[in-house]
């Protein structure tokens, strides 16, 4: 099996037949309809990345999964760092799932879906103006402004890159920011892909949608509420470890400053149907594997400190002179509550429509009972940043979320591999190494196929938009990217993404028969 050469380099021009009502009969843009066209009957291909995919083992039922679907199976190597150590792994692919006939044009694709990307074919939903969630036979959905159902795609980091070379690369492309912006959202909508995610150019992307009315960019800014908190009063971090920063919300202002940064801070992105919501804070350390919160906490050589009494008095409370894994994810999850429900709450004051994605969970507290409930209670979208599975877990951890957090679905807002056949030496960054840009792709398919079974699942975001490169990540540059150094796509991982992407509802009902 092949895919032809260069993906998005060469246009092909699809002209739609007069009185097809599939390309021909446009509803006004009001509706969310016709964001290709501008004004026109015709649509750019992207072709396809040209390699051979290897031989698949034979049929299975794929596992872990709920529905045990029938695939077959390729075998890939990654490894959890560089220096490399390749592990062995199965890995589920388009072409070799068992019943799914995945060949889309971007014609055909366009046909059924928005500006957003939301499928217009299946039932609409009340028309809000919006983004909400919505939970409809036991699936979790994103229901766009106009009503439509949406699965969310998109890349964060969505920004210029620093490095000489971007730079250079940046002038000869594009020339400026427009240019870049106009670019960048027409490849980015060639891979199914419409949205952006945190630490995204957010301002550039802005002004872009104000100019393209018809095809925007969907924003999910990102912020640090609990910083934003320490500077504006002066606070310190408990025995002046920034590792204690959940604990700041023990102080009186907590729910106060909330509001106010919001009404402040967040005022430009209020009231605007093309942000998806926002993220408060990106990866709070609750606690972790190799320390808990609460030890940190009562290590502290102030002993006046509000972190430091809340916690003794707890540890009084239970009767308890020794921190357990058990009093530690109580009192976790205490802070967790407080500073989730002060957000959601000031959020509810100043923007009741605005979904609030949570704070970028990541390793332990991503399992912690505590943290997801507390998470589920005031989060419309618990956002997780999902690393060191090959798998998606779909029998535990997904479940479990399921479980503890029955009235909020999640998102992934980071997953990536990084590939050690370009120049870039990958030292940093929590994704998976493999070993071809062809791997990438694969992992991509795997990963995502395994996202789209969870019911409570209603999309993810790649890390990232593009290479790390130059001074990026603290000088420790990594393949990362969908776009590498020059602002071109991957081909191959380009080609894949986009065939998960145009593909996503028919998934989604696949998977749910």
């Amino acid at each position: 099996m092949r895919y032809s050469k260069n993906l998005l380099s060469i246009a092909v021009l699809v002209i739609c037949a007069t009185g097809m009502a599939s390309c021909t009969e446009k509803t006004p843009l009001s509706s969310g309809n016709s964001w290709w066209t501008d004004g026109d009957e015709q649509v750019e291909e992207p072709e396809d990345a040209e390699w051979e995919l290897p031989e698949p083992g034979a049929e299975e039922a794929y596992s872990p999964s709920p529905n045990g679907h029938l695939y077959r199976p390729i075998t890939m190597e990654y490894s959890t760092s560089v220096p490399v150590n390749w592990r062995t792994a199965k890995a589920r692919i388009l072409p070799y799932l068992s019943g799914f006939d995945y060949e889309c044009t971007r014609a055909d694709y366009v046909a059924h879906t928005n500006k957003y990307g939301s499928a217009t074919d299946l039932p609409q939903q009340e028309s809000t103006g919006r983004f909400y969630v919505k939970k409809i036979d036991g699936r979790w959905w994103i229901v766009d402004p106009y009503g439509y159902l949406h699965h969310h795609r998109g890349v964060a980091s969505l920004r210029q890159g620093s490095s000489s070379r971007n730079s250079n690369a940046f002038k000869e492309k594009f020339g400026s920011v427009d240019e870049w912006m106009d670019s960048t959202q027409e490849e980015l909508a060639k891979v199914g892909v419409h949205a952006s995610g945190a630490f995204s150019d957010y301002a550039s992307i802005r002004e872009y949608n104000r100019m393209h009315s018809s095809n925007p960019i969907i924003l999910a800014p990102s912020f640090g509420f609990l910083s934003a908190f320490r500077s504006e009063y002066g606070l310190s971090y408990c025995n002046g470890n920034s590792n204690t920063a959940a604990a700041l919300v023990l102080y009186d202002e907590w729910p106060e400053f909330c509001e106010k940064y919001i009404r402040e801070d967040l005022s430009v992105y209020l009231n605007d149907a093309n942000v998806l919501g926002f993220f408060s804070d990106n990866e709070i350390n609750f606690t972790s594997n190799s320390e808990y919160i609460l030890d940190r906490i009562l290590n502290s050589k102030n002993t006046t400190d509000i972190a430091y009494t809340t916690a003794r008095q707890f540890m009084d409370s239970k009767g308890a002179d020794k921190v357990t894994e058990e009093l530690n994810e109580e009192f976790a999850g205490m802070l967790a509550e407080k500073y989730y429900k002060g957000v959601k709450e000031a959020l509810e004051k100043v923007d009741k429509n605005m979904l609030y994605l949570g704070s970028r969970l990541h390793g332990k507290p991503k399992y912690m009972k505590s943290i997801v409930q507390a998470a589920g209670k005031y989060c419309d979208i618990i956002s997780i940043n999902y690393y060191s599975r090959w798998d998606v877990e779909l029998d535990s951890a997904v479940k479990n979320w399921e479980e503890w957090a029955p009235d909020a679905p999640f998102m992934v807002t980071e997953f990536y591999t990084k590939a050690m056949d370009t120049d870039l030496p990958n030292t940093s960054g929590a994704g998976f190494a493999v070993k071809t840009q062809a791997d990438r792709a694969y992992a991509y398919q795997h990963f995502t196929l395994g996202l789209l079974e969870a019911k409570n699942c209603v999309g993810w975001h790649w890390f990232k938009y593009q290479d790390d490169d130059g001074d990026d990540n603290d000088g420790k540059p990594a393949n990362k990217g969908l776009f590498d150094n020059y602002y071109e796509v991957y081909p191959q991982l380009g080609t894949f993404m986009k065939d998960i992407n145009y593909n996503v509802y028919d998934l989604i009902e696949f998977f749910d028969k």
